[in-house]
Order: C-alpha cells, then structure tokens, then sequence
C-alpha cells in the first residue's frame, strides 16, 4: 500500500542548466522540484502521482512553482537568464494562493519560461489556450514539454505558438528512424513559422550531443552540462549569449524565440472571420459538402496530431455521414469536436478525443457549416454559412488555407469548449 501525502509537504528545487548548444554557455536552469528528502515523496513522479491520488494536485503544483521561483530570486539568477518552470496542463481552477501574489509581483523582470508537460494536453484545450493568455500577459514565455513523446503534443502547437519546443528525450538518446522523421518534420514546420528554439533534453554524452545537433536543436541541457542541484548563491555574470545563428554574424539575443504577446480571442464565429478576410463564393450544399469530406480525408491523412473542429447548422440533423466522418478522423487525430443541435444525443462512438457541443437555434454558430483541420502540416478550413432555410439552400463560402484565418476560426471554437480557467492569476499590470 502506498503512503498517504502528509497533510504539510516541504518541496524544494534542484536546478539544471540549459545551454547553448554551439558555445556550452548557460542560457539559463530549468527548476526542477523534489519532496521532502528521504521520504517516499522525493521523486517528483511520486510526489505528484500521490498529489493526485489525494486530490490535491493543484496545491502541491503551486508549491512546485513558488519554490521554483523563490530559490531564482534569492541565489539570484542574473538578469536575462531563463528560468524553466514546469505546470500540470490540468490544474486550471483560477485558484491563486494567497501567498503567491508579492511572490509574482517580484518575479515580475524575470525571464521566465513556463513549461507545459505533455501529460493531460488536451484535457482542457480551451482552459489551456487562456491560461497560456495570462502567463503571456505577464511577459513570460512558453515552452512545450516532451513533444514528441505523445500526439497531442504536436496536435496543439500551432495554437500554443511556444518560444520554445523541448524534444523529448528520447530523441536524443534512441529512436527509429521514421518515427523521428515525423516528430522532427513537425517542429521543424513550427519552429520555421514562428522563430521557436528547439531544445534537446537528455543529453548525457557527446553522441547525444551530436544526435541533438542533428535534430536542429539549438539549445540543450542533460548531464552533460550539469547535474541538477541548487542553485549558488553567487551566480557569475551571464556570458553574451547569442542564438545559434544562421549564418556567422548573427547575434540574436537569446530572449523570447517568438515575441508573442496574448492571442487575440477572436469574438466572431468562423465564418465572419473567414469573409472578413477573403472574397466569399455561393454554392450549393453538394459542392460545399464534398469540399468538407476532402478535408476529412486529408485530416486522416495528417495523422493523429490532428485537430478537426466542425459545426453543422442547427436547422440538419447530425446525420449517418457527418457522424461517420467524425468518427473516422476521431480514430486518428488528436481531437475532434463537434458542434450541433442536440449533438451530445449523436450515435458518436465512445473514443477520448471526440467531444460533442450543443447548439441552440439563437446561437451565434446555428447557420454555419464548419469544417476546420489543424495539424503540423495542414491547416485548413471550410467557412460556410447557409443562406435560406429550404430543403436544398445554398451556402456562401470560403475554402481557405490561410494560417491566421484558420487559426482564428479554430480558437473561436475551441474557446467553446470549456469553461474559462486561469491558471497564474491575472496578468501583472491587472
């Protein structure tokens, strides 16, 4: 039988170095936290799966955090040196304890990079995407954990946008061939879109150094640069850190990888974003129908870091086709969701990643057709709304595969599909 979590848990954070991968020099320590020494709670894995098991993962998560930035505060870690800070995707209540608020005010100037593990991603998208909101609200950056080791991890980069994308380790130490040409093509996309870094984790010898190389990290940490430990109270004067360049002469600063301040939350549905931005075509329901099944059979085709959102108007029933289609692509993508009338009635078939959302006849979506595919190489959506209520209307459209645009609908959908969580309290100035 395993112990029960003590009512009062003492956590404290180890610290290890990130680098540079072209000089060794120190960019900055990820922290990484422990239990109470001795006890069976020291590893973290241990102390967070008893955290769970107890239901209080949303304390001792938070306990992880302030320690974290405590111990940066107080060695100091010297100006413009990244301090990693791990969360738990789940933990997304708005709870903020009292004795964190003067602790971030503090930690106001630091360059903080809060890291998202891969685990329960996409439990709560939506409550994700805002909390990422209010972390950027605070000039913090992002970085996503672990990509690579589960689909979703790929499936909500190009709504995440991090400034840093952390191979997992696995990577670095061991993998086929194929399956690292998926990951890598995938960061790679991401990376070259936004200006991301890509750091290589578990680098341990100079093989997995050049394995990280290879893979185009451009930062790294693993024993080979340092052990975790705590940080010193006298930290030396960070080097004149420049990014891994392009070319010889390139001496970007090794700040935010992207400058990406909050996403804007789109406030119209996916079809006025999608004509505010493009010309519009009529059609009839045939032709706008067959352009959203290619869509679905190019969704299958990306694979299972997909995401499809869909809206049927509230005047059709979700028939035999629009729910075989969502089960098709639900049975390889990372998340389907489908918006419709009475749509948690559907016959859709039980599977993790298929969610269904209601619609009602005054709702702002009830005469759009939607079918949006994001995915590390696709982004697409087909825009429509119908035009006249008979048995066979028409429908003004657009098909497109601008990136904002998609990106835009697709928020505005996936920011209906939970309720509104925060996850670091309100930005700093308020």
């Amino acid at each position: 039988m395993k112990p029960a979590l003590p009512d009062v848990v003492e956590v404290r954070s180890l610290y290890q170095p990130v680098v540079d991968l072209t000089t060794r020099a120190m960019v900055g320590v990820e922290a990484l936290a422990r239990g109470p020494a001795g006890s069976p709670f020291e590893r973290p894995e241990d102390l967070f799966a008893a955290a769970r098991a107890a239901g209080r993962l949303r304390d001792i998560d938070w306990l992880c955090r302030l320690s974290a930035l405590r111990g940066a505060l107080a060695a100091p870690l010297p100006p413009g040196q990244l301090l990693f800070v791990n969360i738990e995707p789940a933990v997304t209540d708005g709870f903020v304890p009292p004795d964190a608020v003067e602790l971030l005010r503090h930690a106001e100037d630091m360059s903080v990079v809060v890291e998202i593990t891969e685990r329960d991603l996409l439990v709560d998208p939506a409550g994700l995407l805002r909390a990422v909101d209010r972390i950027r609200g605070r000039g913090w950056m992002i970085a996503v954990d672990d990509v690579g080791a589960d689909a979703a991890s790929l499936a909500l980069l190009p709504f995440l946008e991090p400034d840093v994308i952390k191979l997992d380790m696995s990577f670095t130490q061991a993998r086929g061939a194929d399956d690292t040409a998926s990951v890598i093509s995938a960061v790679a996309a991401e990376s070259g879109r936004t200006g991301a870094r890509v750091l290589a984790e578990g680098i341990e010898t100079e093989r997995h150094l050049r394995s990280a190389l290879d893979l185009g990290a451009t930062l790294g940490q693993g024993y080979l640069f340092g052990e975790p430990a705590p940080l010193p109270r006298r930290v030396p004067e960070p080097s004149d850190v420049t990014a891994p360049p392009d070319t010889a002469t390139d001496t970007t600063p090794m700040v935010s990888a992207v400058g990406i301040t909050a996403r804007r939350r789109p406030r119209d549905t996916p079809f006025a974003i999608g004509a505010a931005a493009g010309r519009v075509q009529r059609a009839d329901g045939e032709l706008v129908v067959s352009l959203s099944r290619r869509l679905e059979q190019q969704a299958l085709a990306n694979g299972p870091s997909t995401v499809v959102l869909t809206t049927i108007p509230y005047c059709f029933p979700l028939d035999t086709d629009a729910i075989a289609g969502a089960r098709g692509v639900a049975g390889s993508g990372a998340l389907v969701t489908v918006f419709g009338r009475d749509a948690h009635r559907a016959a859709l078939p039980s599977l993790p990643n298929l969610r269904t959302r209601d619609i009602a006849p005054d709702d702002p979506i009830a005469t759009e057709f939607t079918l949006i595919v994001v995915g590390p190489h696709l982004t697409a959506g087909m825009l429509a709304r119908v035009v006249d209520d008979g048995p066979d209307p028409d429908f003004d459209y657009r098909l497109t595969y601008d990136r904002t645009v998609v990106l835009d609908a697709a928020t505005y959908l996936l920011d209906r599909t939970s309720p509104a969580p925060d996850m670091f309290g309100p930005p700093a100035n308020g």
